[in-house]
């Protein structure tokens, strides 16, 4: 089984990629990371919704963040100075990727900053959708 991390801008189009969304969810291969499930609760609008959805959110797998993590965002950020586009991708962009990497998952990404990562750290990526198809 192959475990994606999903990126939010991935969890933004859902409902328009469907049917890539179901499959992996289906086969329980879509996971989560600390910073993706803070992104996308910050989208609630108030508590009631807050609430709903982090219960929703409860039902994927978390990939843990550790000292590996931080500093490998570090390396991925670092690597990226060498290129000039270091200030592309966010902080969270680098924990997302870096997490991945730290847990062997493919990053499902809607975002061209995730290309720039994947072009220094060789991690595998996949477009949710094929890049500028979504709105």
């Amino acid at each position: 089984m192959t475990d994606y991390l999903a990126d939010t801008s991935a969890w933004n189009r859902s409902g328009q990629v469907f049917e890539r969304w179901s499959e992996l969810t289906l086969r329980d291969e879509l996971v989560l990371c600390a910073p993706v499930r803070l992104e996308l609760l910050y989208s609630a609008r108030g508590r009631r919704d807050y609430r709903a959805f982090q219960a929703e959110l409860q039902g994927f797998r978390d990939l843990a963040m550790d000292e590996w993590v931080t500093e490998f965002a570090e390396v991925i950020q670092a690597r990226l100075s060498g290129r000039g586009p270091h200030r592309g991708p966010a902080v969270v962009d680098l924990l997302v990727a870096a997490t991945a990497a730290r847990h062997g998952a493919v990053l499902l990404h809607y975002d061209r900053h995730f290309d720039a990562i994947a072009r220094v750290t060789g991690q595998p990526s996949e477009w949710i959708a094929r890049r500028g198809t979504l709105d």
